[in-house]
């Protein structure tokens, strides 16, 4: 082999082992959600629904996913919504209640949300950090029983597409309601803060939902 032929060898293998060794741009996590215990919400205020049952009432321009009646567990999504969809009904911050329907009967209404998220255009964005068993404050329908804080949608494009998804274990009685109410569920005694730290929650969202978007071949 002559030695320009080396040399373009030499090259080429530098080339290449420095693109196998490269370090790849990490997934960004998802950004944590909580879940609390409450606010009690009435019946009439639990919608738009994403998922839940028959007394959801949305609007029909707003579809909802329908539990099956004894489902004691099991991983449910939503339809398919854009995000101006979502700004339509509650705007950018919100947070998704959660109205439970069990029997005190059987451990006490204990129900496993074993996750709650929330993907954009098939990108994962929000997730519930851990399994939480929630009990009933209100047992049967008719007031909510929890809330899953932390959405925030801005900056992110209105054509982009949104889905929430539950899985649950631990269902004993009817259908649950996982519906969308507009703001945060407690007002913050200093709210400035509390306001900048939305706007770069949604800001760090967006660049996330853009990184992995760019990615899509």
């Amino acid at each position: 082999m002559s030695a320009s032929k080396k040399s373009v060898a030499t090259i080429a293998g530098i080339l290449f082992a420095a693109v196998i060794t490269a370090p790849r741009p990490a997934e960004a996590d998802p950004i944590a959600l909580t879940v609390n215990s409450g606010p009690t919400i009435a019946q009439e205020l639990n919608r738009p629904c994403v998922i839940g049952d028959p007394s959801c009432h949305n609007p029909s321009t707003f579809a909802y996913t329908l539990l099956r009646p004894q489902d004691k567990s099991n991983t449910v999504s939503s339809p398919t919504y854009t995000v101006d969809q979502i700004r339509a009904m509650v705007g950018d911050t919100f947070f998704v209640g959660v109205d439970l329907n069990q029997a005190r009967g059987h451990d006490g209404g204990r129900y496993e949300l074993q996750s709650f998220t929330m993907t954009v255009d098939g990108a994962l964005m929000f997730a519930t950090k851990s399994p939480t068993v929630l009990t009933p404050i209100n047992p049967g329908n008719g007031w909510s029983d929890a809330s899953i804080t932390g959405f925030n949608l801005a900056g992110l494009p209105g054509s982009a597409t949104v889905v929430f998804t539950t899985r649950f274990s631990g269902a004993t009685a009817g259908r649950e309601q996982y519906f969308l109410r507009a703001a945060a569920p407690s007002v913050a005694a200093t709210p400035e803060p509390a306001t900048l730290m939305l706007i770069g929650t949604g800001l760090f969202g967006a660049a996330a939902w853009k990184r992995r978007h760019q990615r899509k071949p």
